[in-house]
């Protein structure tokens, strides 16, 4: 049997989700930057979250967010039977943002709360593919999955974004990081680019759903989307 890779499935937390209401997103607010440009310090500090994956089938993943507050060495200290796995430690890249319900809710407000291993955990993903074929990434240098969500995240102005652009233009920008990686550059396909732009507004997204989730393998950076910006 083929085995499962669930390491780094999904990057969509962020922890202590503040409440907004839900608009358009803010477009042609942008303007490119180049790497020498500084980086506000609003984003100096990181909202750190855990996330575990429950594995009930081979496309049956759910992902389950932390619902109460949780310490690195608490999460570490969790012991999983065969059928769960750790997402690693996640920096959230907004500055703010909400999951509107579960993914199997039929309204807004309505979420799948549980108790797990001793701690309350939210269910606020599902992985609905696994493996999605990227263009141009015949090395296997991203990976990418498609995540079931209700996601609005929001960029304060003033703030720079990483946006990951695909050889057929699709922009998705950067959600999350891991918090332990050792390797800050992304490493993608030539045909990709990262562009880093700062925002002249502040910048609300929902995220479709599906979300395209796609990780760089070497530091496991997480761009979304694709989204309109």
């Amino acid at each position: 049997m083929k085995k499962i890779n669930v390491i780094g499935i999904t990057a969509v937390v962020i922890l202590f989700l503040v409440s907004t209401s839900c608009q358009d997103a803010v477009v042609n607010n942008i303007r490119e930057v180049t790497v020498t440009d500084s980086i506000p310090d609003s984003i100096s500090t990181k909202k750190v979250g855990f996330e575990l994956v429950q594995i009930k089938g081979l496309s049956n993943f759910v992902v389950w967010i932390n619902d109460e507050p949780l310490t690195e060495e608490q999460f570490d200290a969790i012991d999983l039977p065969f059928n769960w796995r750790k997402n690693q430690p996640r920096e959230g890249e907004p500055d703010g943002g909400k999951f509107y319900r579960s993914p199997d809710a039929t309204e807004d407000g309505v979420f799948t709360k549980e108790e797990h291993f001793g701690y309350q955990w939210k269910f606020n993903a599902k992985v609905v593919d696994m493996n999605v074929d990227l263009p141009d990434n015949d090395d296997g240098l991203l990976a990418g999955r498609n995540i079931a969500k209700y996601h609005q995240v929001r960029f304060n102005a003033g703030r720079t974004i990483y946006v990951l652009i695909s050889p057929d233009g699709k922009e998705y920008i950067r959600i999350s990081r891991d918090a332990n990686r050792t390797i800050d550059e992304a490493i993608i396909p030539s045909s990709w680019q990262i562009k880093e732009r700062v925002l002249t507004e502040e910048l609300i997204l929902d995220l479709p759903n599906p979300t395209l989730n796609i990780r760089a393998e070497n530091n496991q950076d997480s761009f979304q989307g694709p989204v309109e910006l």
